[in-house]
């Protein structure tokens, strides 16, 4: 019976011909896992960038190492093994696809051109500290342990589907985007049905060569740290799951197709730095100095935690933050600037907390529900907020709103909230509502300042004295003995239904008439208004 797959890839499939006197270093200090140092001592000299120059007593190649972590070599007893390299220029490709791989690997100051390929792998620890890559490709890997690229610079990182059951580091990190010539293998079709050009860019077969890192998919347990990290061409990785949590702080982040961005591009692009819909962590820390250019998106996210964006600077030429359709218990809004609208809409947040000027222009807000909002607002400022949906009016913002300041006991403001809420309904009406909400408006605010009505009867009655006391009206029937009050008469013409009995027993003279036509018609405007109002004001809350 031919060996399986996996039996294959626990022996080297080539002998390696003669050693060189690193390699036998290397070979030698395998089965103790004991540390093979190449460096010199001079920063200068041992740094990988220049790694290419290194003579070959530095000089080790990949396959030595693939061999070693396939068991070339046994173990000696009573020790680990191990490759713990430091200094090395590795040629050739590191190709540890498919393998099941039961000891670790630590690559230290090293320079490595060629391809690293963990796909569909199983591995102990990998440690890539402070090493000049090329493409490394992980994609649908187990790593039991950590996952390290702290300080290294990549040409590409994929890591769709994996699982790190310990911590992902890249912090101070440098990744570029992939080129084209560290495609690694050829894609295999269904010659009965090829690869059409949208399902290969949601399989990553071309985006790949746009995208820095593309990590749909992955599953960290331990904590993913990628401070500092630098990429140009953007960070891809939607359905991931952070355990442990996401941390960013001082990272930059360059969306493909950019400007900045040396990476080819096409319409799809948009300008995502951050493509992370239905991402789920425990916290995600987006802030202390982390820059984006170009969108960063979170559709669809669940946050346990924190999310924060806190000292953040965020630039796109259309949408810098796209946090719709998310669930997160507290979100920090406060970057220290901000081009680009935002996307709120339809997300559930415990905790809101965000500063007046953060907001651009363009904030879709519609569908948003919190439970808490904290911040140096006013309620002219939250106003604002509410009303620069580029949508145009909505009224689920304004109620929201409301019902948060009804929460907190303040129902002067939350009148005051409605009441911005029915004039930006206004705009919406015909000629006619715009009309008759004008008049409400004037009349008692739409219901909501109940006293307006008053001030207008107010005013209404010291005019209609006034004018009536100095130009009394005619009595209807002379036999009728009647004393004329003008007070009296001008609030019963006020009154929708006569009450005193004044309208038929005077008649206006002259010009008064137009001022008793006014004050019947205020009367009855005023009254409606007053029951329209009140019938807005009673009717129950709809915010979420």
């Amino acid at each position: 019976m031919p060996p399986s797959p996996a039996t294959r890839r626990t022996r080297p499939s080539r002998p390696l011909g003669r050693l060189s006197p690193a390699e036998r270093r290397l070979w030698d200090a395998y089965p103790t896992g004991a540390w093979v140092d190449l460096r010199t001592g001079d920063p200068v000299t041992d740094d990988p960038a220049g790694g290419a120059a290194w003579g070959p007593e530095r000089t080790v190649r990949a396959e030595v190492v693939t061999a070693l972590l396939l068991g070339a070599r046994e173990a000696e007893p009573g020790t680990t093994p191990g490759v713990r390299l430091a200094g090395a220029h590795l040629t050739g490709d590191l190709d540890l696809s498919d393998a099941a791989v039961e000891t670790k690997l630590h690559l230290l100051n090293c320079r490595l051109p060629g391809v690293v390929d963990f796909s569909d792998a199983s591995t102990r620890g990998l440690r890539f500290r402070g090493c000049a890559l090329g493409r490394v490709r992980a994609p649908r890997s187990t790593v039991d342990g950590l996952l390290e690229f702290d300080g290294s610079s990549l040409r590409g990182l994929r890591l769709d589907n994996a699982h790190v059951t310990g911590q992902l580091r890249l912090s101070r990190a440098q990744v570029d985007p992939p080129r084209e010539g560290d495609r690694t293998g050829t894609t295999m079709q269904d010659v009965r049905r090829p690869y059409s050009e949208a399902e290969r860019r949601e399989r990553g077969l071309d985006d790949g060569y746009r995208w820095a890192i593309w990590a749909g998919g992955l599953v960290v347990d331990g904590g993913a740290f990628l401070r500092g990290l630098r990429i140009t061409g953007g960070l891809r990785m939607v359905g991931a799951k952070f355990h442990g949590g996401l941390y960013l702080q001082r990272a930059s982040i360059t969306a493909p197709g950019s400007p900045a961005a040396e990476s080819p591009t096409d319409g799809s692009a948009r300008w995502h730095a951050v493509y992370a819909d239905f991402l789920e962590a425990s916290a995600a820390e987006f802030s202390a100095g982390f820059t984006a250019t170009g969108t960063v998106r979170l559709r669809g996210a669940r946050i346990a935690g924190v999310l924060s964006f806190d000292e953040a600077e965020l630039s796109a030429p259309d949408r810098s933050l796209h946090l719709s359709h998310m669930q997160v218990e507290q979100l920090i809004l406060t970057p220290a600037s901000i081009e680009g609208e935002v996307n709120l809409g339809y997300s559930r947040i415990g905790v809101l907390m965000d500063r007046p000027r953060v907001y651009p222009d363009r904030v879709h807000l519609n569908g948003l529900a919190y439970e808490a909002l904290r911040g140096p607002w006013t309620v002219a400022e939250r106003l604002s907020w509410v009303c620069r949906d580029p949508d145009g009016y909505r009224p689920q913002p304004y109620e929201q709103l409301a019902a948060w300041y009804r929460r907190i006991g303040h129902e002067p403001d939350a009148r005051r909230v409605l009441l911005a809420k029915q004039r930006g309904h206004r705009a919406t009406l015909r000629p006619t509502g715009r009309l008759w909400g004008r008049l409400l408006d004037g009349a008692v605010g739409y219901g909501y300042r109940p006293w307006m009505a008053g001030l207008w009867a107010a005013i209404l009655l010291i005019a209609g004295t006034a004018v009536f006391s100095a130009v009394p009206p005619v009595q209807i029937d002379p036999d009728e003995v009647r004393h004329f009050n003008a007070f009296v008469y001008t609030l019963d013409l006020l009154v929708p239904v006569s009450v005193f009995e004044q309208r038929g027993a005077w008649e206006p003279a002259g010009w008064t008439r137009w001022l008793a036509w006014t004050l019947v018609v205020s009367g009855w405007v005023l009254a409606t208004a007053l029951i329209a109002g009140a019938a807005r004001v009673l009717r129950p809350s709809t915010a979420a």
